[in-house]
């Protein structure tokens, strides 16, 4: 299969992009470039593609509102907007191989089947799904982040007034989030500067995430993650 190379071959263009997407985690002014040097050329492609694409579909872009002659920037649209593109760009990082779940289910030993109860089958979809689904992917990421990182963004979101769990939790919190706005058009008001709190069966959640937290995590995970492949 051919590779794309189209990033690397215009790095001359892309590099600054990816230089500005990510000046947040160097100190030295020289420390992208060192950062950057000691990357494969294949890694050197996919960070320009994924630092570029962050900076402009998400980092510096908003969505408008331009009804009735309005031209303003709406907190929940654009941070819903925000979200999605920061989790297909953590899903298009992963090396990880895909399965799908039927695929993946013929693996599972003969003793699982027949699958009786709808119970089970949810079961073996919840294993599927941090194994082979994308939640894995975005566990994956904010597992590389700093201690403290991501105790802070766990610090963001109570469950029945506790703190949620754990740094898995987290990410599937937020990758719900992305699902439902994805999915059922569901808003993402739980990422913004206001405090929220929504109800479900697990009970009250109580959040204070604001966009600039999730957007300075992704830029540290995305450093770190490039950072793994070449350890």
């Amino acid at each position: 299969m051919e590779i794309d190379d189209r990033y690397l071959r215009h790095e001359v263009d892309y590099k600054p992009f990816a230089a500005e997407a990510l000046a947040s985690c160097f100190v030295e002014p020289n420390g992208f470039d060192l950062f950057y040097a000691v990357l494969s050329n294949g890694k050197k492609n996919e960070l320009l593609r994924a630092a570029s694409f962050y900076l402009f579909l998400v980092k510096r872009s908003d969505w408008h509102e331009c009804v009735d002659g309005n031209d303003r920037v709406v907190d929940y649209l654009t941070n819903s907007y925000k979200v999605v593109g920061l989790f297909s760009l953590i899903e298009s990082t992963s090396d990880a191989r895909h399965e799908d779940f039927y695929q993946w289910l013929l693996g599972r030993p003969a003793g699982t089947f027949p699958i009786e109860e709808g119970a089970k089958l949810s079961e073996l979809y919840a294993e599927y799904k941090l194994t082979f689904g994308s939640i894995r992917r975005c566990v994956a990421f904010f597992d590389r982040l700093p201690p403290a990182r991501q105790q802070q963004l766990r610090d963001g979101v109570l469950v029945n007034g506790i703190r949620i769990g754990s740094i898995k939790k987290l990410a599937e919190f937020l990758y719900n989030l992305r699902s439902k706005f994805v999915h059922s058009a569901e808003l993402v008001l739980q990422v913004g500067e206001l405090r929220t709190w929504t109800q479900d069966k697990k009970g009250i959640t109580e959040t204070v995430l604001p966009i600039t937290l999730l957007l300075s995590a992704f830029e540290e995970g995305l450093v770190a993650y490039f950072r793994d492949v070449t350890s």
